[in-house]
Protein backbone atom coordinates (compact mmCIF):
# COMPACT_ATOMS: atom_id res chain seq x y z
CA UNK A 1 0.00 0.00 0.00
CA UNK A 2 1.60 3.32 -1.08
CA UNK A 3 1.75 5.98 1.34
CA UNK A 4 -0.02 8.94 -1.12
CA UNK A 5 2.00 12.73 -0.43
CA UNK A 6 0.17 15.00 1.80
CA UNK A 7 -0.79 18.73 1.08
CA UNK A 8 1.77 18.94 4.56
CA UNK A 9 4.47 18.00 2.65
CA UNK A 10 3.45 19.69 -0.41
CA UNK A 11 3.10 23.31 1.54
CA UNK A 12 6.93 22.34 3.06
CA UNK A 13 8.47 21.83 -0.08
CA UNK A 14 7.07 25.01 -2.14
CA UNK A 15 8.27 26.78 0.84
CA UNK A 16 11.62 25.46 0.39
CA UNK A 17 12.23 26.44 -2.98
CA UNK A 18 14.83 29.40 -4.26
CA UNK A 19 13.98 32.21 -5.86
CA UNK A 20 15.78 31.06 -9.32
CA UNK A 21 12.48 28.65 -9.43
CA UNK A 22 9.94 30.96 -11.29
CA UNK A 23 6.02 31.14 -10.48
CA UNK A 24 5.68 30.85 -14.16
CA UNK A 25 2.32 32.76 -15.79
CA UNK A 26 -1.35 31.63 -15.96
CA UNK A 27 -2.92 33.24 -18.93
CA UNK A 28 -5.80 32.61 -21.55
CA UNK A 29 -5.78 31.07 -24.69
CA UNK A 30 -8.30 31.61 -27.90
CA UNK A 31 -8.73 29.66 -30.69
CA UNK A 32 -10.04 32.38 -32.84
CA UNK A 33 -10.43 36.01 -32.54
CA UNK A 34 -14.29 35.44 -31.66
CA UNK A 35 -12.88 33.73 -28.47
CA UNK A 36 -11.53 36.51 -27.08
CA UNK A 37 -12.40 37.89 -23.97
CA UNK A 38 -14.74 34.83 -23.58
CA UNK A 39 -12.00 32.47 -23.43
CA UNK A 40 -12.45 28.77 -21.42
CA UNK A 41 -8.68 27.43 -21.60
CA UNK A 42 -6.08 28.88 -19.65
CA UNK A 43 -2.30 28.09 -20.31
CA UNK A 44 0.23 27.43 -17.44
CA UNK A 45 3.01 27.94 -18.92
CA UNK A 46 5.53 25.67 -17.86
CA UNK A 47 7.81 26.30 -20.95
CA UNK A 48 9.33 29.90 -19.27
CA UNK A 49 10.37 27.51 -16.23
CA UNK A 50 14.07 28.66 -16.04
CA UNK A 51 15.01 25.55 -17.90
CA UNK A 52 12.61 25.60 -20.20
CA UNK A 53 10.17 22.86 -18.40
CA UNK A 54 7.99 22.08 -15.40
CA UNK A 55 10.93 20.42 -13.45
CA UNK A 56 13.26 22.67 -11.66
CA UNK A 57 10.50 22.88 -8.43
CA UNK A 58 11.54 18.67 -8.11
CA UNK A 59 15.43 18.96 -8.92
CA UNK A 60 15.95 21.70 -5.96
CA UNK A 61 13.67 20.24 -3.53
CA UNK A 62 14.74 16.68 -3.74
CA UNK A 63 18.89 17.81 -3.78
CA UNK A 64 17.98 20.36 -1.13
CA UNK A 65 16.88 17.14 0.46
CA UNK A 66 20.41 15.62 0.66
CA UNK A 67 22.54 15.19 3.35
CA UNK A 68 25.91 16.86 3.50
CA UNK A 69 27.80 13.42 2.69
CA UNK A 70 25.09 12.98 -0.19
CA UNK A 71 25.72 16.21 -1.69
CA UNK A 72 29.71 15.41 -1.69
CA UNK A 73 29.36 12.09 -3.72
CA UNK A 74 26.84 13.38 -6.38
CA UNK A 75 23.73 12.22 -7.72
CA UNK A 76 23.34 9.96 -11.10
CA UNK A 77 19.90 10.09 -12.41
CA UNK A 78 18.25 9.26 -16.17
CA UNK A 79 16.13 11.64 -17.94
CA UNK A 80 14.89 12.67 -21.74
CA UNK A 81 16.06 15.83 -21.32
CA UNK A 82 13.94 17.76 -19.15
CA UNK A 83 14.95 16.86 -16.42
CA UNK A 84 18.86 16.19 -16.78
CA UNK A 85 18.75 20.54 -17.81
CA UNK A 86 16.77 21.03 -14.47
CA UNK A 87 19.09 18.78 -12.17
CA UNK A 88 22.02 20.02 -13.85
CA UNK A 89 21.05 23.86 -12.92
CA UNK A 90 20.10 22.83 -9.76
CA UNK A 91 23.06 20.24 -8.80
CA UNK A 92 25.35 23.53 -10.47
CA UNK A 93 23.76 26.16 -7.73
CA UNK A 94 23.86 23.62 -5.23
CA UNK A 95 27.15 22.76 -5.74
CA UNK A 96 26.49 19.01 -5.77
CA UNK A 97 27.91 17.15 -8.71
CA UNK A 98 25.31 15.30 -11.37
CA UNK A 99 25.73 12.87 -13.83
CA UNK A 100 23.06 12.04 -16.32
CA UNK A 101 22.43 9.43 -18.45
CA UNK A 102 20.20 9.57 -21.64
CA UNK A 103 19.48 7.83 -24.41
CA UNK A 104 21.24 7.91 -27.56
CA UNK A 105 18.08 9.20 -29.26
CA UNK A 106 17.75 12.04 -27.34
CA UNK A 107 16.83 15.59 -28.62
CA UNK A 108 20.15 16.87 -30.24
CA UNK A 109 18.85 20.30 -28.32
CA UNK A 110 18.15 18.99 -24.68
CA UNK A 111 21.67 17.45 -25.06
CA UNK A 112 23.80 20.29 -26.21
CA UNK A 113 21.31 22.06 -23.11
CA UNK A 114 22.41 20.06 -20.72
CA UNK A 115 26.24 20.10 -21.48
CA UNK A 116 25.70 24.03 -21.53
CA UNK A 117 25.37 23.52 -17.66
CA UNK A 118 28.81 21.86 -17.80
CA UNK A 119 27.84 18.19 -16.31
CA UNK A 120 28.42 14.51 -17.38
CA UNK A 121 26.38 12.63 -19.74
CA UNK A 122 26.52 8.90 -20.32
CA UNK A 123 24.18 7.32 -23.11
CA UNK A 124 22.28 4.07 -23.13
CA UNK A 125 20.88 2.32 -25.81
CA UNK A 126 17.41 3.72 -27.17
CA UNK A 127 15.09 1.71 -24.58
CA UNK A 128 13.57 3.77 -21.76
CA UNK A 129 13.95 0.67 -19.89
CA UNK A 130 17.75 0.77 -20.21
CA UNK A 131 18.06 3.91 -18.56
CA UNK A 132 18.04 2.52 -15.04
CA UNK A 133 20.70 -0.53 -14.99
CA UNK A 134 23.48 1.97 -16.86
CA UNK A 135 22.41 4.59 -14.25
CA UNK A 136 22.72 1.82 -10.97
CA UNK A 137 26.75 0.93 -12.79
CA UNK A 138 27.34 4.18 -12.60
CA UNK A 139 26.51 4.82 -9.07
CA UNK A 140 28.34 1.90 -8.33
CA UNK A 141 31.17 2.53 -10.21
CA UNK A 142 31.28 5.77 -8.76
CA UNK A 143 30.35 5.59 -5.49
CA UNK A 144 27.44 8.94 -6.03
CA UNK A 145 23.49 8.07 -5.36
CA UNK A 146 21.44 7.04 -7.58
CA UNK A 147 17.82 8.91 -8.62
CA UNK A 148 15.31 7.17 -10.10
CA UNK A 149 12.84 9.77 -10.55
CA UNK A 150 10.49 8.00 -11.26
CA UNK A 151 9.72 6.58 -7.93
CA UNK A 152 11.34 8.80 -5.45
CA UNK A 153 8.43 10.45 -3.42
CA UNK A 154 10.43 13.86 -3.29
CA UNK A 155 10.03 14.10 -6.95
CA UNK A 156 6.37 13.97 -7.01
CA UNK A 157 6.23 16.45 -3.81
CA UNK A 158 8.56 19.13 -6.05
CA UNK A 159 6.00 18.84 -9.09
CA UNK A 160 2.70 19.43 -7.14
CA UNK A 161 4.14 23.13 -6.77
CA UNK A 162 2.66 23.65 -10.28
CA UNK A 163 -0.55 22.57 -9.06
CA UNK A 164 -0.83 24.86 -6.13
CA UNK A 165 0.19 27.78 -8.10
CA UNK A 166 -2.86 26.85 -10.34
CA UNK A 167 -5.65 26.97 -7.83
CA UNK A 168 -3.41 30.74 -6.02
CA UNK A 169 -3.94 32.15 -9.36
CA UNK A 170 -7.41 30.26 -10.26
CA UNK A 171 -9.25 29.16 -7.19
CA UNK A 172 -12.54 28.70 -9.33
CA UNK A 173 -10.96 26.02 -11.83
CA UNK A 174 -13.11 23.48 -12.92
CA UNK A 175 -10.39 21.34 -14.91
CA UNK A 176 -6.58 20.74 -15.02
CA UNK A 177 -4.98 18.62 -17.97
CA UNK A 178 -1.37 17.31 -17.52
CA UNK A 179 0.86 15.74 -19.89
CA UNK A 180 1.71 12.28 -18.49
CA UNK A 181 5.14 10.47 -18.56
CA UNK A 182 5.94 8.48 -15.76
CA UNK A 183 3.74 10.09 -13.68
CA UNK A 184 5.64 12.07 -12.02
CA UNK A 185 3.93 15.32 -12.56
CA UNK A 186 0.62 14.52 -12.80
CA UNK A 187 0.92 12.71 -9.32
CA UNK A 188 2.05 15.64 -7.88
CA UNK A 189 -0.82 18.09 -9.57
CA UNK A 190 -3.55 16.07 -8.76
CA UNK A 191 -2.30 16.08 -5.52
CA UNK A 192 -1.80 19.20 -4.45
CA UNK A 193 -5.78 20.01 -6.64
CA UNK A 194 -7.29 16.94 -5.22
CA UNK A 195 -6.23 17.97 -1.36
CA UNK A 196 -7.58 21.58 -1.88
CA UNK A 197 -10.37 20.93 -3.93
CA UNK A 198 -11.48 17.54 -5.00
CA UNK A 199 -14.59 19.31 -7.43
CA UNK A 200 -11.89 20.12 -9.66
CA UNK A 201 -11.24 17.40 -12.45
CA UNK A 202 -7.65 16.54 -13.42
CA UNK A 203 -7.15 14.96 -16.73
CA UNK A 204 -3.81 13.76 -18.20
CA UNK A 205 -2.95 12.86 -21.70
CA UNK A 206 -0.98 10.27 -23.49
CA UNK A 207 0.08 10.08 -27.07
CA UNK A 208 -1.44 7.46 -28.81
CA UNK A 209 1.78 5.92 -29.90
CA UNK A 210 3.27 6.16 -26.22
CA UNK A 211 0.44 5.44 -23.69
CA UNK A 212 1.86 3.72 -20.86
CA UNK A 213 -0.53 5.06 -18.31
CA UNK A 214 -3.52 4.92 -20.48
CA UNK A 215 -3.00 1.31 -20.75
CA UNK A 216 -1.52 0.33 -17.35
CA UNK A 217 -5.15 1.94 -16.40
CA UNK A 218 -6.82 -0.28 -18.56
CA UNK A 219 -4.46 -3.05 -17.29
CA UNK A 220 -5.01 -2.31 -13.49
CA UNK A 221 -1.32 -2.13 -12.98
CA UNK A 222 1.84 -0.53 -14.29
CA UNK A 223 2.21 -2.12 -17.40
CA UNK A 224 5.31 -2.11 -20.08
CA UNK A 225 4.77 -0.90 -23.43
CA UNK A 226 6.15 -2.78 -26.33
CA UNK A 227 6.67 -0.05 -28.84
CA UNK A 228 6.90 3.47 -27.97
CA UNK A 229 6.29 6.11 -31.18
CA UNK A 230 5.88 9.73 -31.23
CA UNK A 231 6.89 13.04 -31.46
CA UNK A 232 6.54 14.07 -27.81
CA UNK A 233 10.03 12.56 -26.81
CA UNK A 234 9.79 14.22 -23.58
CA UNK A 235 6.45 11.33 -22.21
CA UNK A 236 9.18 8.26 -23.41
CA UNK A 237 8.30 6.50 -20.59
CA UNK A 238 7.63 3.00 -21.55
CA UNK A 239 6.58 2.08 -17.63
CA UNK A 240 4.74 4.59 -15.60
CA UNK A 241 6.40 4.24 -12.14
CA UNK A 242 4.75 2.89 -9.31
CA UNK A 243 4.54 5.00 -6.69
CA UNK A 244 2.94 8.02 -9.39
CA UNK A 245 0.74 5.76 -10.80
CA UNK A 246 -0.92 4.57 -6.94
CA UNK A 247 -1.55 8.69 -7.06
CA UNK A 248 -3.18 8.33 -10.42
CA UNK A 249 -5.48 5.72 -9.76
CA UNK A 250 -6.72 7.40 -6.68
CA UNK A 251 -6.54 11.43 -7.51
CA UNK A 252 -6.58 11.33 -11.51
CA UNK A 253 -10.40 11.18 -12.87
CA UNK A 254 -9.34 10.22 -16.22
CA UNK A 255 -5.96 9.69 -19.00
CA UNK A 256 -6.95 10.66 -22.95
CA UNK A 257 -5.34 9.52 -26.28
CA UNK A 258 -4.41 12.12 -28.60
CA UNK A 259 -2.83 11.83 -31.96
CA UNK A 260 0.36 12.89 -33.62
CA UNK A 261 -1.65 14.83 -36.12
CA UNK A 262 -3.64 16.57 -33.23
CA UNK A 263 -0.55 17.21 -31.09
CA UNK A 264 0.77 18.74 -34.39
CA UNK A 265 -2.07 20.90 -34.48
CA UNK A 266 -2.03 21.67 -30.93
CA UNK A 267 1.68 22.81 -31.55
CA UNK A 268 0.94 25.13 -34.51
CA UNK A 269 -2.24 26.99 -33.08
CA UNK A 270 -0.29 27.56 -29.91
CA UNK A 271 2.71 29.26 -31.88
CA UNK A 272 0.05 31.50 -33.97
CA UNK A 273 -2.72 32.39 -32.02
CA UNK A 274 -0.74 32.04 -28.76
CA UNK A 275 2.67 33.11 -29.38
CA UNK A 276 3.54 30.48 -27.39
CA UNK A 277 6.25 27.75 -28.65
CA UNK A 278 5.68 24.64 -26.85
CA UNK A 279 7.50 21.18 -27.29
CA UNK A 280 5.37 18.78 -28.64
CA UNK A 281 5.09 16.64 -25.27
CA UNK A 282 4.08 20.01 -23.75
CA UNK A 283 0.70 20.37 -26.27
CA UNK A 284 -0.28 17.70 -26.17
CA UNK A 285 -2.39 18.44 -23.00
CA UNK A 286 -3.87 21.72 -25.53
CA UNK A 287 -4.64 18.68 -27.82
CA UNK A 288 -6.71 16.95 -25.95
CA UNK A 289 -8.48 19.89 -25.01
CA UNK A 290 -9.33 20.89 -28.33
CA UNK A 291 -10.49 17.38 -29.36
CA UNK A 292 -13.12 17.64 -26.78
CA UNK A 293 -11.65 14.47 -24.86
CA UNK A 294 -11.07 16.45 -21.92
CA UNK A 295 -14.16 17.72 -21.02
CA UNK A 296 -15.78 21.47 -22.24
CA UNK A 297 -15.42 22.69 -18.21
CA UNK A 298 -16.03 26.47 -18.32
CA UNK A 299 -12.67 27.30 -16.97
CA UNK A 300 -9.80 24.62 -17.90
CA UNK A 301 -6.11 25.15 -17.04
CA UNK A 302 -3.59 23.18 -19.72
CA UNK A 303 -0.07 22.48 -18.43
CA UNK A 304 2.11 23.64 -20.90
CA UNK A 305 4.81 21.78 -19.85
CA UNK A 306 7.79 22.30 -21.60
CA UNK A 307 9.12 24.43 -24.55
CA UNK A 308 12.56 22.33 -25.25
CA UNK A 309 12.12 21.98 -28.99
CA UNK A 310 14.20 22.01 -31.64
CA UNK A 311 14.04 24.37 -34.89
CA UNK A 312 14.04 21.81 -37.22
CA UNK A 313 10.84 20.02 -35.23
CA UNK A 314 9.67 24.14 -35.24
CA UNK A 315 10.11 24.30 -38.91
CA UNK A 316 8.39 21.05 -40.16
CA UNK A 317 5.63 21.42 -37.78
CA UNK A 318 4.92 25.24 -39.06
CA UNK A 319 5.20 23.74 -42.49
CA UNK A 320 2.34 21.10 -41.89
CA UNK A 321 3.93 18.01 -41.70
CA UNK A 322 5.45 15.56 -38.74
CA UNK A 323 8.66 15.66 -37.51
CA UNK A 324 10.32 12.22 -36.84
CA UNK A 325 9.16 10.77 -34.24
CA UNK A 326 11.29 9.15 -31.53
CA UNK A 327 11.13 5.56 -31.74
CA UNK A 328 11.88 2.58 -28.57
Amino acid sequence: MVDLITLEEIEAARAGLPAEVRWTPLVPFSRSSAEVGEERLFLKLENLQVTGAYKPRAAFHLLGSLSAEERARGVVMSSSGNFAQAFAYAGKRLGIPVVVVMMKSTSPYKVEAVRGYGIEIVFCEDNYLARKPVMEKVAREREMIPINTAEDRRVAVGHAGVGMEILDDMPDAQAVIVPCSTGGLISGVASAIKLRNPRVRVVGVNPGGGAAIYHSLEAGEPTTLERWESMADGLSATRPGDFPFAHIQERVDEVVLVSEEEIAEAFRLLFSRGKILAEPSGAVSVAAWMTGRAGDAEKTVAVISGGNVTAEAVSTLLAGSLPEPMRQ
